[in-house]
């Protein structure tokens, strides 16, 4: 059986055709794209912030400008925060709803270092250090550490939020008292030395 011959100029075609539609359909720009600023600490990992929210290394801090344009695949978004180009990645997204839900709670419209300025010197000094201090309430834990990734932290109204750690992989648990204050710390001692404030 003789095989067609195609030329070279067709070949081309195709696959730029292949191409494009690939693209299209992988990456979509956001209209309007969303903006505003960082609700709390994220800690990104070589550009990539995730809804996993590993504690360890480099920290963007709250109220940093957000522009996020572009989503692939309902689990991926990318844009600039403080200018800088960043990936976001929400590992438990299910739909494109659940992603934007996510990127919505992480980008939020009021800065939040108008918040962070009306708490005492030593919560701000603690959320400037992306770490807790027993008293803290929840909102002042969230714009310190970020959301607890969903796997271990289904209800923030929980009293134990889980957060893991670079440090040996190891999790730390922030407790919650009656009065719905940070009142305690659990953990491998390593692990739970990277998230408290120590006065």
């Amino acid at each position: 059986m003789a095989i067609p011959h195609i030329s070279p100029v067709r070949c081309i075609a195709v696959i730029a055709l292949g191409s494009a539609l690939l693209l299209v359909g992988c990456a979509t720009k956001l209209s309007p794209p969303i903006t505003g600023y960082t609700c709390c600490n994220l800690r990104p990992d070589y550009g990539w912030v995730s809804s996993t929210n590993m504690l360890g290394g480099a920290i963007v801090p709250a109220g940093e400008p957000v522009v996020i344009d572009t989503m692939k695949r309902d689990k991926y978004a990318y844009g600039t925060i403080g200018g800088d180009y960043v990936s976001l990645r929400d590992d438990t997204a299910r739909s494109r709803e659940d992603m934007l839900r996510w990127t919505n709670q992480i980008v939020v419209t009021t800065d939040p270092k108008l918040t962070l300025a009306t708490w005492s010197p030593e919560v701000q000094k603690a959320v400037y250090s992306a770490k807790v201090v027993v008293g803290m309430t929840r909102p002042q834990v969230l714009m310190s550490l970020n959301y607890p990734s969903r796997n271990d932290t289904k209800d923030l109204n929980a009293n134990t939020w889980r957060y893991w750690t670079t440090q040996e992989d190891e999790p730390v648990d922030i407790l919650f008292g009656t009065d719905g204050t940070v009142s305690g710390f659990s953990g491998k001692p390593s692990a739970v030395r990277t998230v408290e404030f120590r006065r």
